[in-house]
C-alpha cells in the first residue's frame, strides 16, 4: 500500500532527493479512456514496446514539450493499475531544467506528462464515436508538458518535498541549539 500525500492537488508518491537530480513519478498514459487526440490505449498496446524495452533495443527519452531537448532520464516504466507508470529524474545541470523547468514545476505551472511514439495505423480499431484503439504503441519518449493530450497524466515532485522538509528540520535544530545556549 502506498503512502499518499497530496500538495496542491499533486499526488506525491516517493520521497527521494539528490543534489544533482529531481525525481518525479506519475502516469504517462491512462488506459481505457480517450485522450484529446481520440486515442485509446491499454496495457496490451505496449506489449511490443516492453519486448524491446526489456532488452534495451528501445530506450525512451525524457523531453521537454515534445522537443529534442533531453532533460533527464526515465528510470522505470511499468503497467500499473490503470495506466503506464513512470519514474524518472530531471538533471539539474541541464541549463533549461535549472533556469526554466524547475521554477515552473515549483509553482505548479508545469506538471503534466505526454507520451511520444509510433502507432501502427494499420493495426488500429476505429470506434463509432470517432475514437480509435491503438493495438500497438511503441513509446519513444515522454515529455513534460503544459498541455497534455491526457489531462490526467500528471507527475509528482519527489525531491522538492524532501528539500523543503530538510530545510524546515534544519531550522528547528537551529532554534533548539540556540535555546540550549540560554539554558546553560
Amino acid at each position: 500500500m502506498e503512502n499518499n500525500i497530496y500538495i496542491n492537488g499533486l499526488k506525491i508518491v516517493d520521497f527521494v532527493t539528490n543534489e544533482k537530480t529531481v525525481d518525479i513519478s506519475g502516469y504517462a498514459a491512462h488506459f481505457g479512456t480517450a485522450n484529446l487526440n481520440r486515442e485509446i490505449v491499454d496495457g496490451n498496446s505496449f506489449s511490443k514496446f516492453f519486448e524491446l524495452y526489456d532488452t534495451k533495443q528501445l530506450v525512451p527519452r525524457l523531453n521537454y514539450e515534445h522537443t529534442d531537448t533531453v532533460i533527464g532520464g526515465i528510470d522505470s516504466l511499468e503497467i500499473k493499475d490503470n495506466g503506464l507508470f513512470m519514474k524518472a529524474h530531471l538533471t539539474k545541470s541541464v541549463k533549461i531544467v535549472e533556469e526554466m523547468i524547475l521554477p515552473l514545476i515549483e509553482t505548479n505551472d508545469l506538471c503534466s506528462l505526454s507520451t511520444e511514439g509510433y502507432i501502427d495505423y494499420n493495426d488500429i480499431v476505429e470506434n463509432e464515436d470517432g475514437t480509435y484503439y491503438a493495438n500497438t504503441f511503441l513509446l519513444t519518449g515522454v515529455s513534460i508538458v503544459s498541455c497534455p493530450a491526457d489531462p490526467d497524466a500528471k507527475f509528482s515532485l519527489n525531491s522538492f518535498i524532501n528539500e523543503y522538509m530538510e530545510s524546515k528540520r534544519q531550522k528547528v535544530e537551529e532554534i533548539k541549539n540556540s535555546l540550549k545556549w540560554y539554558q546553560l
